[in-house]
């Protein structure tokens, strides 16, 4: 079967279609942008106690996007163990929201450089989730990652 291409011609076997579903940069061929970020936060317990802000608990929400989504997500929690999640694994429980939609881009000093990110994914045991996992990952690029890691 030949597909019908938006220059009058036709291509046989269906790569045009295959590659312009498979792009999310709108054929640039440039790779997603990543982006990773780490925020400060307080466990819900925690918030209305009259305690000096010292003794409340301060825990970090780290997140990797792939271009507009996230692809890992770690909740670090003092004194417990940390939570590990990776799209197409923990899709119920991650945050739902693009990268515009929560206000992070936006938030000053909350952007953190790819190292500092994965040096805490792999601390608290990222790579082993990963690999325990690999047939259900659904960024590319952690994919990749994974394969960096053997």
């Amino acid at each position: 079967a030949s597909l019908p291409l938006m220059d009058g011609t036709s291509k046989k076997g269906g790569q045009a279609a295959v590659a312009s579903a498979n792009s999310k940069t709108g054929g640039s061929g440039k790779a997603n942008e990543q982006r990773y970020f780490r925020i400060p936060f307080i466990r819900p317990n925690e918030q209305n106690r009259d305690d000096s802000s010292e003794h409340k608990k301060k825990g970090w929400w780290c997140a990797h996007f792939d271009d507009k989504w996230i692809a890992r997500q770690m909740e670090i929690h003092p004194n417990k163990k940390p939570v590990l999640l990776v799209a197409g694994i923990d899709d119920m429980t991650m945050c739902e929201l693009s990268l515009d939609e929560t206000g992070l881009t936006s938030k000053k000093g909350a952007e953190i450089l790819e190292n500092d990110f994965e040096q805490e994914w792999i601390k608290h045991g990222g790579r082993e989730y990963l690999k325990k996992n690999k047939g259900q990952i659904s960024s590319k690029y952690v994919i990749q990652l994974l394969q960096k890691y053997h």
